[in-house]
């Protein structure tokens, strides 16, 4: 498996279907006037921000397949370090 190409599709492909999202919650708040809109709107918000795990984890998995273990416990702890980070400050505000 070769690790460019499928952490740069995880990051182009999760990148896309965030902006997507976004375009459809605007569509949907600017057509329809309800909350329905804005929070379809923070899911994309949320899909664009969550992309870089997403890297990370397709870069673990590649590591991982490839028998490269040391590797792939660095994107392991990279990608705990991360999310433990976005819990704690989602929780703080």
């Amino acid at each position: 498996m070769n690790l460019e190409k499928n952490v740069s599709a995880a990051l182009r492909y999760g990148a896309a279907a965030g902006i997507v999202i976004v375009a459809v919650g605007l569509f949907t708040d600017i057509m329809i006037a309800s909350d329905i809109g804005e929070k379809v709107m923070i899911a994309g918000i949320a899909a664009i921000v969550l992309t870089p795990l997403a890297g990370m984890a397709a870069a673990m998995v590649t590591l991982s397949v490839n028998k490269e273990r040391s590797y792939a416990l660095s994107a392991l702890a990279l990608i705990a370090i991360t999310a433990a980070g976005m819990i704690i400050t989602f929780w703080l505000v």
